[in-house]
């Protein structure tokens, strides 16, 4: 297991090093993350002490949760003030992700049909 959390904190110190190089607005974790799933794409799967040091983080998840709700209880008025913008934003952008992920999946789905033929 200490090796699998080892791999976690290596690719977020180089997502975190990646950010701060290129001064991306991404955050480093994300592009730790991003960087974690190319490797595991490469290797073509995962070994056991990282398998063992993700399952006991997400059992934890959940409480990470709780400075979101607390961002947004503190952030009331400003949501007050906005929340036509953000109401607006949120249903256009899960309108033209659903509308791309149809998209995709149908032309995934057709090309992996034309393949089998």
């Amino acid at each position: 297991m200490l090796k699998g959390i080892i791999v976690l904190l290596v690719f977020q110190f180089l997502g975190e090093c990646i950010a701060k190089l290129f001064s991306l607005l991404v955050p480093g974790p994300v592009i730790g993350m991003i960087l974690l799933l190319v490797f595991l794409i490469i290797r073509k799967g995962s070994f056991k002490s990282l398998d063992n040091a993700v399952f006991i983080h997400l059992r934890y998840l959940p409480m990470l949760f709780i400075p979101a709700a607390m961002g947004i209880i503190t952030q009331a008025d400003i949501l007050q003030k906005e929340f036509w913008a953000i109401l607006i934003s949120l249903v256009l952008g899960t309108i033209i992700a659903l509308l791309f992920s149809a998209k995709l999946m149908d032309y995934l789905t057709n090309k992996w049909s034309q393949n089998e033929l």
